[in-house]
């Protein structure tokens, strides 16, 4: 019975992170990667799994030393003072209120046109983001258990999407699209890496989630970003073999989404649905898990119960800015993701959990077992990694 409830667990925990994981950041991947060529890109994609697998760990084990229900801003009170809570949780605010703005932006036109073919009438561009806001924030208002349960629903809904995408193009893949190497650009497709793995802010949920329960987590986080992996990597080699450059080219100038390349591929109408599909469950699984992590975020620093009313303003709080930024740009979606990752993600999901773990094992000498084997070279190596993704992500912005 207790290995049955663990399995359960496992996939409920595994299913969450995917869900996160997998969102707007995988439609723009291949944006980026596909200047580098797709043996570059599967190379930058592993490497910035491995350190996103690590930063997690860590992360784990700096919310383990914490009180039940602890977030982001309690922990870096505790560790590293009221200007590393000042700043951690302005990085916060501003890296998942960019990634909701991006999520925004893909998914209420889609949302839009699922309602317009079910009710024969269009919305307009506000009146898709408001319908928008008002269903998805709704399950987030509801509460994880409710959260869990349609985002394991749309999880299936994107793999089934994704195989559907895979076996209908995969005859379009010609291996001379696959052969191009452009090593001194790969660096560059870092930082929407970094926004496409992440999944570090669901990990305070899920512990008090799981009552703590650190195999569960553990397995958790391998499973739930190893699956992403797969799938970054044929998702990487659809696109990049079989569309070619110029449609790739135009999508990222003009803000869509790789699935919009890949339509251009083909007339076949039901190809393009399920591209559709695929971007709309890519989008919402990903972003149930940031809203929920947001609420958590907001009342961990309102000092506000997570239930009732409460919970119903801390839901509004967190759906209105992005809903307002995507009224005034609704081409922000290229923007808003390179900016997450390379900035909000770099410092969040890398700076800081190294900084957390360093101060929690080397100056208050917490016991506990370590989620992450290392010595002090290994957390400073990780931390120069993620220097080094910021300093990318400020380069290219310059650069455009």
């Amino acid at each position: 019975m207790d290995m049955r409830v663990s399995v359960n667990k496992v996939i409920s925990g595994t299913m969450l992170i995917i869900g996160t994981t997998i969102g707007a950041g995988i439609l723009g991947i291949p944006l980026l990667t596909a200047r580098a060529g797709f043996w570059p890109a599967v190379m930058i994609t592993v490497l910035v799994w491995v350190f996103m697998v690590c930063t997690g760990l860590l992360y784990l084990e700096s919310t383990l030393w914490m009180h039940q229900d602890a977030n982001i801003l309690s922990m870096t009170k505790r560790f590293l003072g009221r200007w590393g809570r000042l700043i951690s949780g302005g990085v916060y605010l501003f890296l998942y209120y960019c990634l909701l703005v991006a999520y925004f932006a893909v998914g209420a036109p889609i949302f839009g046109d699922f309602l317009s073919a079910i009710f024969r009438f269009g919305l307009g561009q506000a009146g898709n983001c408001v319908a928008f806001a008002l269903v998805f924030g709704g399950v987030v208002a509801f509460g994880l258990k409710i959260i869990d349960r349609v985002n394991y629903i749309l999880v299936i809904g994107k793999f089934l999407a994704f195989a559907a995408l895979i076996g209908a193009a995969m005859p379009q893949v010609e291996p001379a699209r696959l052969a191009p190497q452009n090593w001194s650009q790969i660096l560059f497709a870092a930082p929407v890496l970094f926004s496409a793995f992440g999944y570090h802010n669901v990990i305070p949920s899920l512990t008090s989630y799981f009552n703590r329960n650190v195999r569960v987590l553990r397995l958790s986080i391998l499973l739930g970003t190893g699956i992403p992996l797969v799938i970054y990597i044929l998702w990487q080699w659809l696109i990049i073999g079989a569309v070619p450059p110029g449609a790739i080219q135009t999508a990222m100038e003009q803000g869509l989404p790789a699935t919009a390349a890949l339509e251009s591929l083909t007339g076949m109408a039901w190809i393009i649905q399920a591209g559709r599909y695929f971007a709309f469950f890519a989008v919402i699984t990903s972003m149930l898990g940031v809203a929920f992590s947001m609420v958590d975020f907001l009342g961990d620093g309102f000092n506000m119960s997570r239930t009732g009313s409460k919970r119903l303003l801390l839901t509004f709080l967190t759906f209105l800015p992005p809903f307002l930024f995507t009224i005034w740009d609704p081409t922000i979606f290229v923007t808003a993701i390179g900016f997450a990752g390379g900035f909000g993600e770099a410092f969040l999901n890398g700076l800081l959990p190294v900084a957390l773990v360093w101060v929690g094992r080397y100056r208050h000498r917490l016991e506990g077992e370590p989620q992450l084997p290392g010595n002090r070279w290994l957390l400073g190596a990780l931390f120069g990694c993620g220097v080094l993704v910021m300093i990318i992500q400020l380069i290219f912005t310059i650069q455009q």
